[in-house]
């Protein structure tokens, strides 16, 4: 079981850095705000930026529970 829950970690791990790297930095993204004053109030984003966003929040919450589960089983 625990190899099996390393080789899901190591997996989620993978897809983790392939979402999280091709995002814009948060600096970029306030320089945007700064640059358009006549743009929206709230900032959506739209199209890959939500897609890579939503991939990451998912991502990260199952690699952290992967962990959890991961340390429940080695102890």
């Amino acid at each position: 079981m625990g190899n099996i829950l390393m080789g899901i970690q190591l997996l989620l791990s993978i897809l983790l850095i392939i979402v999280v790297l091709p995002q814009e930095s948060k600096q970029t993204q306030t320089q945007v705000f700064i640059e358009d004053t006549d743009s929206q109030a709230y900032f959506k984003p739209k199209g890959k930026e939500a897609f890579l966003n939503k991939m990451t929040k998912i991502l990260s919450i199952l690699f952290f529970i992967n962990a959890i589960a991961l340390l429940t089983v080695i102890k």
